[in-house]
């Protein structure tokens, strides 16, 4: 059974103007706290909580091609990690928006 991060729920949407492309970082394994230690690296997300990727990277996937040209819209975190901000700048995302709480 699928589910949400224990530390914090992102999604993130693709837009490319005619079609949406949402990733998100749920987990096949989730678990009731996060396993990480504050300042830990991510192993943990992978290899406990069977998280398949971050939200950003989840989106990428799915939009393909469709994503060049597009705006990523980010919710729930702050930031784009940076292998998170590359992928989406090498899918040919023109704009990266951060919106801290969902619609």
């Amino acid at each position: 059974m699928r589910g949400p991060c224990a530390k914090s729920r992102v999604r993130c949407i693709i837009s490319n103007g005619l079609i949406d492309f949402e990733g998100e970082n749920d987990c096949a394994n989730p678990q009731p706290v996060c396993p990480r230690e504050p300042g830990e690296d991510y192993t943990k997300c992978r290899t406990i909580c069977d998280q398949a990727g971050h939200a950003e990277m989840e989106a990428v996937k799915k939009a393909g091609v469709w994503a060049c040209g597009g705006t990523a819209t980010l919710f729930g975190h702050y930031y784009a990690c940076e292998p998170c901000a590359r992928a989406l700048r090498d899918a040919g995302v023109v704009r990266i928006d951060i919106r801290v709480r969902a619609p």
